[in-house]
């Protein structure tokens, strides 16, 4: 057998011994439960227990806070575009790239069979990583915190926590210059956080009965990340 094929054998051969796979998705599902725990709950873990985990910011995806921060981008409509977006673009690059590799090796076979299999795993584990960090971005235009303006009235005042230049509600000399953002926040609430996931639940459904039958199906393999 040619050597890259060898080895690729040799790789599976591993992976399914060790389970690689599933120990990853562990890992990674509790970098993206425990970096969400102050945000959602206000509850901050010892730095000492977190610190371990900065190493898997990478694997989160996360294009705002890793690769480019979110007032380099823009307007928030323009930041709610961009995270909301670039997860397919990098699903249509990736597809792009698995496809021209098979076409140059020519390989007819893999190209009839294996190649949707390999485009779905391939969208199933970039939409699963980003998913949390999409759906902070997501949220970050409803979080505000509020200020006192006036103390003779008692008057308060709420900018967007992501952009301190946005007031969040209306006042005697200000307007609510979030609303604006109010249809972008619904389309991709609708577009990540729920359509997503049922995407992946459908998925899961699917292939109940093969993986209950411990039977490998072409779909069951693609999805066996989940």
């Amino acid at each position: 057998l040619p050597f890259p094929r060898r080895l690729r054998r040799r790789a599976a051969r591993i992976e399914s011994a060790v389970g690689l796979q599933p120990k990853f998705k562990v890992l990674v599902s509790f970098y993206q439960v425990s970096s969400i725990l102050g945000l959602v709950y206000g509850v901050r873990l010892d730095e000492h227990f977190t610190r371990w985990l900065d190493v898997l910011k990478l694997f989160s995806l996360d294009l705002f806070g890793v690769a480019i921060p979110g007032s380099c981008i823009g307007a928030m409509s323009t930041r709610l575009l961009v995270a909301g977006l670039w997860p397919y673009a990098a699903v249509a690059f990736v597809s792009l790239a698995i496809v021209a590799v098979v076409a140059v090796l020519n390989n007819k076979q893999a190209l009839d069979r294996q190649l949707l299999g390999r485009l779905l795993y391939w969208a199933i584990l970039i939409f699963y990583l980003v998913l949390p960090s999409v759906s902070r971005s997501i949220f970050s235009v409803r979080l505000c915190e509020s200020f006192g303006y006036d103390d003779a009235t008692g008057q308060r005042i709420s900018y967007l926590l992501a952009d301190l230049s946005l007031t969040c509600d209306a006042g005697p000399t200000w307007d609510d210059e979030t609303s604006g953002l109010a249809p972008y926040f619904w389309a991709f609430f609708a577009l990540w956080p729920v359509l997503v996931p049922l995407g992946f639940l459908a998925l899961l459904l699917r292939v109940r009965k093969p993986v209950a039958a411990q039977r490998a199906t072409p779909l069951s393999c693609a999805t066996s990340f989940l």
